[in-house]
């Protein structure tokens, strides 16, 4: 499942891709390609700890609005084996400093045999508003950021859900990226979800000509088991991933 967040750290599983806008043009698209050891989307693997290898397209208007496609492979240990991610939104600045983005996002995993998902539609969808700060005039420059993200019915149609991360990053020398996010994920529905659970992440990324090049540690705090089941909820993710 496609991650979209204020998180610092160059790439994801999710990651993530994001639309730069530049002020000399009034549209611009651009294409994200990544190979990581394996695909962690809010505390569990999306391939049972195999890597992953995904890409996608954004294009974004100079008003501040985009869209997107974005595919990775995937193993549930059914017939999912493709993600498919399509979204759209509109992001900017305030006066002060304070980036904002706005959108939603749809998740599909086409070719699910219909034997597979008879406990709940496997797609979904998502709205998602952040707001991001860089402390530019501090040294390592750190930034902080919040992310929100509502679904009527989330993977599995198992009820409503409610997830906020909170990330920070920081500046080190030689370029390097430092990142740490806290990420809570809540259900309306704890008896056909299982519980409400908390996950870590922590990862150092450093940019290399056109790459990204990106290390993170993903930690449990508590009951990410109850949604992800026996899959594994901690990881070290290892990624190169570029944007052109």
């Amino acid at each position: 499942m496609k991650k979209i967040s204020t998180s610092v750290i160059a790439g994801s599983i999710m990651l993530l891709s994001s639309v730069a806008f530049a002020e000399e043009q009034m549209h611009d698209i651009s294409t994200n390609v990544a190979i990581a050891t394996d695909y962690m989307y809010r505390g569990g693997s999306q391939t049972t700890e195999q890597p992953a290898i995904s890409g996608g397209f954004d294009y974004g208007h100079s008003s501040g609005v985009y869209a997107g496609v974005w595919a990775s492979n995937v193993d549930f240990g059914n017939s999912a084996n493709i993600e498919i991610d399509y979204y759209g939104g509109i992001a900017g600045e305030l006066s002060n400093g304070i980036g904002w983005d706005v959108g939603g996002l749809y998740y599909s995993y086409p070719g699910v045999k219909s034997s597979d998902d008879v406990g709940g539609d496997f797609d979904f969808f998502e709205v998602y508003g952040s707001l991001e700060y860089t402390f530019s005039n501090i040294q390592l420059e750190p930034t902080i950021g919040t992310f929100i993200a509502y679904s009527p019915d989330y993977f599995g149609e198992v009820s409503d859900s409610y997830y906020v991360a909170i990330d920070l990053g920081l500046s080190l020398p030689y370029g390097i990226g430092l990142a740490f996010q806290y990420g809570n994920q809540m259900f309306d529905d704890n008896a056909a979800a299982g519980q409400d659970y908390q996950h870590y992440s922590v990862g150092i990324s450093k940019e290399i000509s056109t790459f990204t090049i990106d290390a993170s540690w993903y930690g449990d705090i508590d009951d990410t088991d109850s949604f992800w089941g026996d899959g594994p909820s901690e990881a070290i993710v290892v990624s190169i991933s570029s944007s052109f």
